[in-house]
């Protein structure tokens, strides 16, 4: 088989030769793309996975997250994190309602809806820069899978034009004379297709994979949002007295 591709590939001419190399590097290209995406999208999978098993076991809690986002990685992680973190610059203008908060996984108050609309944006900023990033570089991907049958194509008509150019010029049809130079032109479609076929195979598995990741990071931000909406505001007894009891002057104190 290797020995029909060479001889095809000695057989074409200079354009042809050109077009089987540069498919033969965008094949490489492509390749690199869709292993690094592959893998990496898939590492990105799982995080998403374990954050979201965690999640759920803290009974759909952001605030229960806070002390064990160290443990985690990935966009979700990300997103929780930067979730708290506006969290918290907004309880901040409450004196104490951060602590309250955190330590005993309670709201020291109800948010409104326009303190809940910014957590909701600060989410969204991480997620829209976590897709760009993931997306990068499959737009290369996608003009690889369409121009190359197109390539191969016009090496192949390129190169039948060649062929019937030489016989009108020889003035007669010759079969051993047309073979070699048909041959030659139809290697460029066979590479063109060769390219095309793994790389659309590839590149729709992993636009799969950028899909669910999008679908858990959308869930993940409107379950965030939710549960901050349901969350419990109301302090046990004890915590309240303990609080003002602590911010109570001591009586002959200046």
């Amino acid at each position: 088989m290797l020995d029909t591709v060479l001889y095809a590939f000695v057989q074409s001419d200079r354009m042809g030769q050109l077009i089987v190399l540069a498919l033969i590097g965008f094949s490489t290209y492509a390749w690199c793309i869709m292993l690094q995406k592959i893998f990496g999208l898939r590492e990105i999978e799982k995080s998403c996975q374990q954050f979201r098993r965690a999640f759920e076991a803290a009974n759909y809690s952001p605030l229960a997250m806070a002390n064990t986002l160290g443990q985690f990685n990935g966009p979700l992680k990300e997103m929780c994190s930067a979730g708290l973190e506006e969290l918290k610059i907004i309880l901040q203008r409450d004196g104490g309602g951060q602590w309250i908060s955190f330590r005993h996984c309670l709201l020291s108050r109800k948010l409104t809806p326009d303190e809940i609309d910014k957590i909701r944006s600060t989410m969204n900023r991480i997620m829209s820069s976590h897709t760009l990033q993931m997306e990068e570089h499959m737009s290369t991907l996608g003009t690889i899978v369409a121009m190359s049958p197109m390539m191969g194509l016009f090496g192949t008509v390129w190169g039948v034009m060649l062929t019937f150019i030489g016989i009108a010029k020889a003035g007669r049809p010759d079969l051993m004379a047309i073979a070699p130079g048909i041959s030659g032109a139809l290697l460029t479609t066979v590479a063109g297709l060769m390219v095309a076929i793994p790389s659309l195979t590839g590149n729709n598995y992993i636009m799969f994979l950028l899909q669910t990741i999008d679908v858990s990071m959308d869930t993940f931000c409107e379950d965030f949002i939710t549960s901050l909406r349901l969350e419990e505001t109301k302090l046990p007894q004890d915590i309240v007295r303990s609080n003002a009891a602590a911010e109570t002057p001591v009586q002959g104190e200046s």
